[in-house]
């Protein structure tokens, strides 16, 4: 769970902040009142006009849709930016933009209304009326005054007549209305009711939200297909809604607390999608002297936080600087909502980065913001961040890494039963980690208890409506205190909010509910892997996750966000699907399906392929690895050890003891395609001792000393069977099979007790008479059956044909050597 203080959260979220929406239903809390906006001035004829400005201070929501400030994409601080910068310096209103009406009002229904001073040329018009000739005439209805167009706002027309307006004004054409003259044949302008306002400011912040709403609900198509015409399309609605605000900016009157919103909301979008970092530092640094002269801290608050990330994206070191000088001043002056926002953004960069100092400064925060959350009794945030801490301990490679990480979970663990703790996201979370450490551990018991009490958990919380299926964003919430009452606003709601109970709430982006289902299938899988060949239980919960996967990618495509978002999760979602067909093909490999293995390693591809993720880092590593398994497994053995021996699978570039999770993962990788380059070299035109000893030695000390006990298990196994100078002594060979056993009964690994007993059958009673001899081969032929593995069956059964052979049992011989030939078919058809 990466911190993203609402700027990180993607933009489907419907809070209720502004008129309209409802608030993010934390905790079961009701929904809070709506804000009540103003009355527009009334028409001349006592109607009232169908447009309503927002309150001050707020902003106007137009056609469903709110002011999300600089959301941050999905599950990470890094910045999608696979599209070209908006240039904001000359803007052309698209003529083909979905879903934007023109700007023109609709004449209101009639309300009568009391008498009012009518202008000078009514009265005497009026009057003239009055001291003509009465006349009988027919009655007729009251004439319909007629509206302005917003080209209208600051020039009067010379000429009455009403002519049509064109469907769209750009946000040039508000101010710079062209004058009608008698041989002018331009668009001529509607008569003006001289005592009707119009808020021009937020008349321009609703036509920027329209622009900005339709570029949203292109947004879905444009990342499924990139295409130049509708990436272009997205753009240009995006660079008009920024000229709208830009307009607004430079030539309406605004009062100072609509020019901080505006100005915060213009530099809001800008971080979102473009590259134009330099006119968004230029409208925060004057809303923040703005801001100062007018003492609303709560957007200066917001600005700075908003600069912090713009600073970061340019110089980290500079961004970090300014971050602990903004966590220092919001400390002293005891704004705790704000000092959490801003640790946690702090420990957001520090975990993003592989560096140790990096992850170590990253716990410090946390432990800084759990003391201070004890201290305040924020319950719900000092579990969040304990939850983090633990996240930020699996990160290390260190001996205590694990224990670490457990505390952490212990320590959320404590406030589970209060009112606060019940967050179904953080209930979830805490069960994913418990579970990861488990897998790290590698405790076959205790892993399956914690999938149990996981499952529990997770199978209770699909009916809970607090946890969205799509949103990703919720909210934590903190105690507000007098210091704090001033600084926490709806203009802050994109880092904190105000919830229905009054209290502040921190907004952090997790996983959706369906997202978590599909990681929680994934573990599930990973747990049980070892005894799929036995139940197949592993390989139906990869199907239901890839099942539940694709069914979130399908319903992805309908849901309106920004375009850096819905890249992001499409972008996340493809790895998914690289990880559950990497699963997949691991199961394949223990049975010695080698055409199942091949179609999941193509899927792989595929999946990596169609979602735009280029296979570098663990996936590349991953990918290699299993393509040197299936070339091992169908025989093309010269393939398969180019592939072990390929510079990327080297060990030798990861020898750090300082390595991230990702360091790890192609570490350990690594370390099995050294073992299964062994195994290839020791066919008999392959086989050299002096290269043996030289590969064991490079590995030796990595594997024998890993936190992971199955490639323990592996290495002894090798050991035990490959030839070295000097020859290893029988009591070793011994030793390291005593090894293998115990490792591969510990975790109940079916496939390394069918190697095990095979290879010391081999090793210790070939051409061996007696019973102790049978009774060791038939123990390998069924351990071999329990595995599945046709390969290691055709082994098993071809040793026992010998048994039975040296010892006169002719009949049993010739039915074990035939299912033997039976098995090797299956395993190596012709």
């Amino acid at each position: 769970m990466a911190y993203q203080g609402r700027g990180g959260g993607p933009p489907m979220l419907q809070n209720g902040y502004w008129p309209g929406h409802d608030p993010p239903n934390t905790n079961g809390y009701n929904n809070p009142p709506q804000v009540q906006r103003p009355r527009a001035p009334s028409d001349a004829n006592g109607g009232h006009s169908q447009y309503q400005p927002p309150t001050p201070g707020s902003a106007y929501v137009g056609q469903g849709e709110y002011w999300n400030h600089y959301a941050q994409p999905y599950h990470s601080e890094s910045r999608i930016s696979s599209y070209p910068a908006v240039n904001v310096s000359h803007i052309q209103t698209p003529t083909h933009a979905p879903h934007i009406a023109p700007v023109r009002q609709q004449p209101p229904p009639q309300i009568p209304t009391q008498p009012r001073p009518q202008p000078l040329h009514q009265a005497q018009a009026q009057q003239t009326r009055s001291q003509a000739p009465t006349q009988t005439q027919a009655p007729q209805s009251q004439p319909q005054p007629e509206y302005i167009s917003p080209a209208q706002l600051f020039h009067q027309p010379e000429h009455t007549h009403p002519q049509p307006l064109p469907q769209y004004m750009s946000p040039q054409q508000l101010f710079q209305a062209p004058r009608s003259t008698a041989s002018n044949t331009s668009v001529r302008m509607a008569p003006v009711v001289t005592d009707v306002e119009i808020d021009i400011p937020n008349l321009l912040m609703s036509l920027a939200e329209e622009y900005f709403n339709a570029a949203h609900e292109l947004a879905p198509s444009v990342a499924s297909s990139m295409l130049p015409e509708t990436l272009d399309a997205y753009q240009k609605l995006i660079a008009t809604g920024l000229g709208c605000l830009e307009t607004a900016l430079k030539n309406a009157k605004l009062g100072p607390r609509i020019e901080a919103s505006i100005r915060l909301r213009y530099a809001g979008v800008l971080y979102e999608e473009t590259e134009n970092s330099m006119e968004a530092e230029t409208a925060l640094s004057k809303g923040i002297a703005l801001c100062e002269r007018n003492h609303y801290f709560d957007i200066k608050y917001a600005m700075q936080y908003l600069l912090v990330r713009f600073l970061f994206k340019k110089s980290p070191k500079a961004g970090i600087k300014a971050l602990d000088a903004h966590i220092a001043n919001s400390t002293v002056y005891q704004h705790f909502s704000w000092v959490y926002a801003l640790r946690f953004l702090r420990v957001s960069y520090c975990l993003d980065s592989d560096n140790p100092t990096d992850t170590h400064a990253a716990i410090q925060h946390l432990r800084a913001i759990g003391t201070l959350s004890g201290q305040q009794k924020d319950v719900a945030v000092y579990i969040a961040a304990s939850l983090m801490e633990a996240m930020a301990h699996l990160k290390s490679n260190g001996p205590d890494s694990i224990e670490q990480a457990q505390r952490a979970i212990a320590a959320a663990r404590t406030h589970q039963f209060e009112v606060d703790a019940q967050i179904p996201q953080l209930t979830g979370l805490t069960h994913i980690l418990d579970v990861v450490c488990s897998i790290r551990q590698g405790s076959p018991k205790v892993m399956l208890d914690k999938i149990k009490e996981m499952q529990t958990t997770l199978d209770g919380s699909v009916k809970d409506s607090t946890w969205s299926s799509t949103d990703d964003v919720f909210a934590i919430p903190i105690n507000r205190t007098k210091n704090n009452s001033a600084f926490v606003s709806p203009d802050t709601r994109m880092v904190l909010g105000i919830g229905a109970d009054g209290r502040d709430n921190l907004m952090m982006s997790f996983l959706s509910k369906k997202d978590t289902f599909t990681i929680t299938y994934l573990l599930c899988g990973m747990v049980l892997i070892h005894r799929n060949s036995a139940d197949q239980k592993a390989s139906k919960f990869f199907e239901q996750g890839l099942m539940s996967l694709q069914e979130s990618i399908r319903s992805s495509r309908s849901q309106p966000g920004l375009l850096p978002d819905c890249v992001s999760k499409i972008q996340w979602r493809g790895r998914m699907l690289c990880y559950y067909h990497s699963s997949m093909a691991f199961c394949a490999a223990a049975v010695a399906d080698w055409l199942g293995m091949k179609t999941n390693l193509d899927n792989l591809r595929a999946a990596a392929n169609e979602n735009g993720i280029k296979l570098a880092g663990p996936l590349e590593i991953l990918a290699l690895y299993l393509g040197g398994v299936y070339h091992q497994g169908v025989g093309d053995l010269d393939v398969a050890l180019e592939i072990f021996q390929d510079p990327k699978l080297d060990v030798s570039y990861f020898e750090s003891s300082d390595l991230s999770s990702a360091g790890q993962f192609m570490r350990d990788l690594s370390l099995l395609a050294g073992l299964n380059a062994l195994w290839i070299l020791q066919h008999v035109d392959r086989q050299d001792p002096d290269v043996n000893t030289k590969l064991v030695t490079k590995i030796e000390a990595n594997c024998t000393r890993h936190s992971n006990r199955d490639i323990r298990t592996a290495f002894y196994l090798v050991l035990a069977t490959v030839k070295v100078n000097p020859p290893a002594p029988l009591w070793k060979i011994k030793k390291d099979l005593g090894n293998a056993l115990s490792g591969a009964q510990a975790t109940a690994n079916t496939q390394f007790l069918c190697i095990t007993l095979n290879v010391m059958c081999s090793k210790f009673f070939a051409n061996v008479v007696g019973d102790q001899a049978e009774k060791s081969a038939m123990a390998a032929a069924v351990q071999a059956k329990k595995s599945g593995n046709t390969l290691w069956r055709s082994v098993a059964e071809g040793m026992l044909a010998q048994y039975f052979d040296v010892n006169g049992k002719k009949e049993e011989a010739a039915r074990a050597f035939e299912q033997a030939k039976e098995m090797a078919q299956i395993a190596m058809p012709d």
